[in-house]
């Protein structure tokens, strides 16, 4: 590892959630020093906060998650942060610690800086460790002696923050053109793509396999990053190692949290603290410095701090319970054969007035159902601003041409199965898992996997159609 790249650990404030912050200071290693550093940006609503309450979210942002080339590895977030981390194992040394590891998520190599989150040494980070060497046993020799012997059970970071900066690096490299600093699916390149790369910022993301109410498994976005998203821009990194889609995904994942925590505080400030919010409290007889007065008190009273660690475990939660098992759909009927009595009970299934299939693709399936040439209704209940479908980020969506056989969210029939089962998240395209049985669900996948393969004959549909050539011929002969 180059040494150019410093690490510095941030101890808690007392009232803060976290326990420790590590925070990477990165100048170098993805940008170089002098040049205007990169920074995240605010979403669509906070410049319609008031100034007071712009710089509480800016700062709570800034101290929770840093920027993009001085990373905050808060260790309340449910992601991988660091090279390694783990407990202090037995017979400890100022020169050398045995490790039970918690989690290791990549080598531990010479140069890596080691960070106490426990125990008397994290009150005395100025003097960093840095790893020397790693034994045959897997103990771990340090350059220099400890400012002192650390306890059997003190919790220990081998490369703090080490897989925020390797993502971080991997991102610019590979996503940031497209997907943005910050996630926001502004990169240089978005607007010129057609459909738009993802927002990362709501932690919406489409194809899943996960239950509809769920977010994202790891596993879920893996895929994406290996197989892309076929019919998009979204290409295959097949050949990024699996330490390298690790580190993407972990970016990715906090980049998605920063943004769902900063959605959430500029939501609920604006109910109260907006700039028309706080003109029309005034137009009610209300003054500014009563208002400013209310903010401050509920800052420096304690009253934001503890919504914003309700908000940041509410987040916390679901993306935990993301990766629990019983969040992955697991069919509890075996794919039948695709007989044609199977898919001619799809396709009944697929015309039912129930799943309504036809609304958006269409009877023949081409994706020109009436929904795609209709006035629909955005989330707040308004028309939309052209006719069509329009998924949560405010773009507009086609639904899928069966007949190409082009499936965004996978080919497998386990993955149209997912489709159905859990809707695609964040589009009109609902979930089915419950109102339908997994039999059913099942032959509606072999239905929607032989559309391709349907012969197709101009007409009334009960005589075998002439090939065009012999019409032709025929007309040429007259």
């Amino acid at each position: 590892m180059i040494r150019s790249v410093f690490h510095r650990l941030l101890t808690a404030v007392s009232g803060r959630p976290a326990a420790a912050l590590a925070a990477l200071v990165l100048c170098g290693a993805a940008q170089g020093c002098g040049r205007q550093e990169a920074q995240f940006t605010h979403r669509a609503g906070f410049e319609n906060l008031m100034p007071e309450a712009q710089s509480y979210v800016h700062e709570a942002l800034e101290q929770h998650f840093g920027t993009p080339t001085q990373v905050v590895a808060w260790e309340q977030l449910p992601i991988k942060l660091h090279a390694a981390a783990g407990a202090v194992g037995a017979a400890p040394d100022a020169r050398s610690i045995a490790v039970n590891y918690s989690q290791q998520n990549l080598p531990i190599e010479p140069g890596l800086q080691t960070a106490w989150l426990s125990g008397p040494l994290l009150q005395s980070q100025g003097d960093p460790a840095w790893v020397e060497a790693v034994d045959v046993a897997g103990r771990i020799m340090f350059e220099q002696p400890l400012a002192s012997v650390p306890a059997e059970g003190d919790r220990v970071a081998i490369g703090p923050g080490e897989v925020l900066r390797y993502g971080r690096v991997l991102y610019a490299e590979h996503c940031q053109h497209c997907h943005g600093v910050s996630g926001d699916a502004q990169g240089p390149t978005a607007s010129y793509l057609n459909p738009r790369p993802r927002d990362f910022r709501r932690g919406i993301f489409k194809f899943t396999t996960t239950t509809a109410s769920n977010r994202a498994s790891r596993a879920d976005l893996a895929r994406v990053i290996e197989n892309g998203v076929p019919g998009t821009y979204m290409p295959s990194f097949k050949l990024l190692s699996d330490a390298e889609s690790m580190a993407i995904i972990e970016y990715v994942l906090f980049l998605s949290m920063r943004g769902e925590v900063e959605y959430q505080l500029v939501t609920q400030l604006g109910n109260d603290y907006s700039n028309q919010a706080v003109k029309d409290r005034i137009d009610g007889g209300e003054t500014r410095k009563g208002i400013l007065d209310e903010f401050t008190g509920m800052v420096n009273g304690g009253d934001m701090q503890e919504q914003f660690n309700e908000t940041v475990e509410s987040i916390v939660t679901r993306w935990v319970e993301a990766n629990e098992p019983e969040a992955i759909i697991v069919p509890g009927a075996k794919r039948p054969p695709a007989t044609p009595e199977s898919i001619a009970r799809g396709r009944m299934l697929y015309l039912s007035q129930d799943l309504n299939c036809v609304a958006c693709h269409g009877e023949a399936a081409l994706g020109d159902g009436p929904q795609s040439y209709s006035i629909t209704k955005n989330a707040a209940g308004e028309d939309n601003p052209t006719p069509g479908l329009y998924d949560e980020w405010g773009n507009l969506v086609k639904p899928r041409n069966l007949t190409q056989g082009i499936y965004r969210g996978g080919r497998r029939p386990i993955d149209l199965f997912a489709r159905l089962h859990g809707g695609i998240k964040g589009t009109p395209m609902p979930a089915f898992g419950g109102k339908k049985t997994d039999e059913e669900l099942w032959d509606l996948v072999n239905y929607i996997l032989s559309v391709p393969f349907e012969v197709r004959h101009p007409g009334d549909g009960l005589k075998e159609a002439r090939p065009v050539v012999e019409d032709v011929e025929q007309v040429a002969t007259r």
